[in-house]
């Protein structure tokens, strides 16, 4: 047997598989994403999924562990200003009418880990995230990513997925970064983090 037909049968037998999140892998999920994000970005996901309407997706391996996960909620009516904070008015109309009815989702956490990207477990977290959102309810999606310089690029997952760029604006999470709340991977003297926000209507 060469080489090349071990390697790919080494990655056939890749078993990947989504849950849904649970308690045991609750340190697990605070150190993948304090590598990807900075240490104390999101440090309580136990209490997040029991928000109400509220859904995370693990990717796990039976060797590597946690490979990635995804959080994602509706947002109570009239939610969205205050998630976002006062630098985003401009609401499109189908956003502005989402968020009065509570029909508004966001996804607002995705990480994979670094050893693991490219390999469609992001993807593969934001379809079962968004699913299971619409699933709930929810017909209008927004997605958010903390883009800073070491950040993959999302673009073209998210074009897959129904998505388009609704805007680019600074971190809505800057005062927390500067006042040192969270270790940001990408700090440098200050917060050089950009969000970026993707939106879909499903219906």
């Amino acid at each position: 047997m060469n080489l090349i037909r071990r390697a790919i049968q080494r990655r056939e037998s890749y078993a990947m598989w989504i849950e849904r999140y649970k308690p045991r892998w609750h340190n697990e999920v605070i150190d993948l994403a304090s590598a990807v994000f900075g240490e104390g970005y999101f440090t309580e996901p136990w209490l997040q999924t029991q928000q109400r309407d509220s859904v995370m997706y693990l990717a796990c391996d039976e060797a590597a562990g946690l490979l990635g996960f995804a959080h994602g909620r509706i947002l109570p009516k009239g939610g969205l200003r205050p998630y976002l904070g006062p630098d985003v008015g401009d609401f499109p109309p189908e956003v502005r009418d989402a968020d009065a009815g509570g029909t508004l989702a966001v996804i607002e956490v995705v990480a994979v880990a670094a050893t693991h990207r490219r390999q469609g477990i992001g993807f593969t977290l934001l379809r079962a995230t968004h699913d299971a959102l619409v699933g709930i309810g929810a017909d209008k999606l927004l997605v958010t990513f903390k883009r800073g310089p070491k950040a993959a690029e999302v673009d073209g997952i998210m074009r897959r997925l129904g998505f388009s760029l609704w805007r680019k604006q600074p971190s809505y999470w800057r005062e927390q970064c500067n006042r040192g709340e969270f270790k940001c991977v990408d700090r440098q003297d200050r917060c050089v983090c950009e969000a970026m926000l993707f939106r879909k209507a499903v219906y």
